[in-house]
């Protein structure tokens, strides 16, 4: 049976998650009176849970700023959230005081997010007019003859064609060296092409490979940061998806978008959806491999999500969850283009790690990691960026730069567009070791940085 975490969602339960994820907006005291009666404070600001902290204690604000040396007035300001806490001092203080076990829960961290990079309007546009210029209402399109980008004329593409094409890409985001620019090339005519073939056809051949073009749109658009965008895709990729197709259908898209939600900072609504998977695929045959493969990697993006709110707890039981299915999966496997098993679980602890900036821990989780040649040439670069940013956050900048030059090797355009290369890299710049200048120089250039030495 499934390890499957309290909480999940049924089949049935499903649509009805994906159609309250988070519209709710509390404001100040409001939102902390919220949470008291539900006993939560994922999402809530630091002001926010300090406030309901201290009413959860039934303690004035005024004895709360005696205690912790502070006015009154200031601690209004810090529930408000129109001030910080400005010292660990203080943090360590009100910690005490409101008997909060970790003090980094009043510590405010953004989520980490894809900084646009130079080019990346470039790379997506033709993406993006692919998926946006062609509306469905009811099943119902526009007339195929004057489908695909830039409305040019097509011929409706034969479906093992079709099929052939999205395979090609599908390889070339595991194993191209230039996967993101290969990928945005080829994607936009296939997106056309599979979206003509579902219309045409009807069938469960033609709405996977649209499916599939789709999840193939998200993975692409969330590595170069354009997170709006492929929150879209991932959704019509979920409303193409149809009762009578198999779980795995629908679980491999709501990982997809599950991974959207994490980007756009929406963590709560992330680990909501993700968790709505193994509800899913709890009532299906956990017999199967892609069942525990697509359960474990759901696990994974929950527990991200967690750590992000943070809620270091939960985090950890996710993960436990995940390594439950690795163990009864056997290795490294992958199901429509999502991988799991030993080697994601611990990525994802590396890049948990990372988030609160626990370097130790990064490079003695990479030493038990096995990433070899033989991995998707996206995983490799994630581990040896991971990787270097714990070194140049340990002050070692000749293992940031080896580190660097290693996810070069896998997959160079990677250093374009992932945040924790271009922040290596920029500490290594203010670093400015003489002994690496070179390599450095090389690196700033794959990554399309401005640099000054």
């Amino acid at each position: 049976m499934c390890c499957t975490p309290s909480g999940t969602a049924s089949h049935w339960q499903v649509g009805y998650l994906l159609s309250r994820i988070d519209r709710q907006s509390f404001g100040g005291g409001r939102r902390a009176m919220h949470a008291v009666r539900h006993h939560r404070t994922e999402g809530l600001s630091v002001g926010e849970r300090v406030e309901l902290r201290r009413m959860q204690f039934g303690l004035s604000r005024k004895v709360v700023a005696n205690l912790v040396g502070r006015s009154e007035e200031w601690l209004r300001l810090v529930e408000s959230g129109r001030a910080e806490l400005d010292s660990i001092k203080v943090v360590l203080r009100l910690a005490e005081v409101l008997q909060i076990e970790d003090f980094r829960d009043l510590i405010d961290r953004p989520v980490r997010r894809v900084p646009p990079s130079v080019g990346v309007s470039d790379l997506t546009d033709e993406l993006q007019q692919a998926i946006l210029d062609h509306p469905v209402t009811d099943g119902r399109a526009v007339p195929p003859n004057t489908d695909g980008p830039a409305g040019r004329q097509s011929e409706d593409p034969a479906a093992e064609e079709v099929m052939a094409d999205l395979a090609r890409c599908e390889q070339i985001w595991l194993g191209s060296r230039q996967r993101f620019s290969q990928l945005a090339k080829r994607l936009p005519d296939v997106v056309t092409s599979a979206r003509r073939m579902s219309w045409r056809t009807d069938g469960a051949e033609g709405r996977d490979s649209l499916v599939r073009s789709y999840q193939l749109c998200r993975s692409l658009l969330t590595g170069t940061g354009a997170h709006g965008l492929a929150w879209v895709v991932a959704d019509r990729a979920v409303a193409t998806v149809r009762r009578e197709d198999p779980p795995a259908v629908l679980a491999a898209s709501l990982w997809h978008l599950a991974n959207a939600l994490l980007y756009q900072g929406q963590l709560s609504a992330c680990h909501t959806q993700a968790l709505a998977i193994a509800g899913l695929l709890s009532e299906a045959d956990q017999r199967s491999p892609d069942h525990r493969l697509l359960c474990g990697a759901a696990y994974l993006v929950a527990a991200k999500a967690a750590a992000g709110a943070p809620d270091p707890a939960e985090a950890d039981r996710l993960l436990t969850s995940a390594q439950f299915e690795a163990d009864r999966l056997g290795g490294c496997r992958s199901t429509r283009g999502i991988g799991f098993g030993d080697t994601e679980i611990g990525l994802t602890r590396m890049e948990i790690a990372l988030g609160r900036n626990d370097f130790d821990d990064v490079i003695e989780i990479a030493a038990q990691t096995d990433v070899g040649d033989d991995q998707p040439a996206g995983r490799r670069a994630r581990y040896h960026i991971a990787t270097a940013a714990a070194f140049a956050g340990r002050n070692d900048d000749v293992g940031a730069a080896f580190a660097l030059a290693k996810a070069a090797e896998s997959s160079p355009e990677d250093l374009r567009y992932d945040p924790d290369a271009h922040r290596t890299l920029k500490l290594l710049l203010q670093h400015g070791n003489r002994l690496l200048r070179r390599d450095v120089a090389r690196l700033v250039a794959l990554a399309d940085l401005d640099g000054r030495w």
